[in-house]
């Protein structure tokens, strides 16, 4: 490949793959279960208000979900959460739900939860922007996990 390669959608992908990123997992309850998604494009927008935004796209599993008003949950994942990553990252989730049976749907183990309400929801492209208002931050400390070169990465060394 050179520097010089005209861009198509496997290039642009490429390009993108090498800008690390954190990763969380949105989820929503509905009357019977909880829906979740991996979500890697997700980044701070202001502090007052205390905004975020999340970039989903057409085959995320909470995006029906998420409307003007709704409430969502946001896990950032601990470095050994790889593997709950991997699950809801798939289309087709398996495996024991990770979510306490009531309340809001947060996996215990993650590094921060913030309980957040849609404000709007914008195209972009194929995606949806997701901006939420955050009403709850709780935070549990450790190492976050990290999305590089399409995989999953702990953070090494001090800086």
């Amino acid at each position: 490949m050179t520097d010089k390669e005209e861009l198509g959608a496997a290039r642009f992908r490429e390009a993108l793959s090498h800008w690390a990123s954190g990763v969380s997992v949105a989820a929503v309850r509905d009357e019977k279960r909880v829906i979740a998604t991996t979500v890697t494009a997700f980044l701070s927008v202001s502090v007052e208000p205390p905004l975020v935004l999340l970039s989903l796209g057409p085959s995320a599993q909470v995006l029906p979900f998420l409307s003007e008003g709704a409430h969502f949950a946001v896990s950032v994942l601990a470095d050994y959460q790889g593997r709950r990553a991997s699950v809801f990252a798939d289309a087709y989730p398996v495996g024991d739900p990770p979510f306490p049976e009531y309340g809001e749907p947060f996996l215990a183990d993650a590094l921060v939860h913030l309980g957040c309400r849609v404000e709007r929801l914008d195209r972009a492209g194929d995606h949806r922007l997701v901006l939420a208002l955050v009403e709850r931050a709780e935070l549990r400390g450790g190492e976050p996990l990290i999305r590089y070169r399409r995989s999953y990465r702990r953070l090494q060394g001090d800086g």
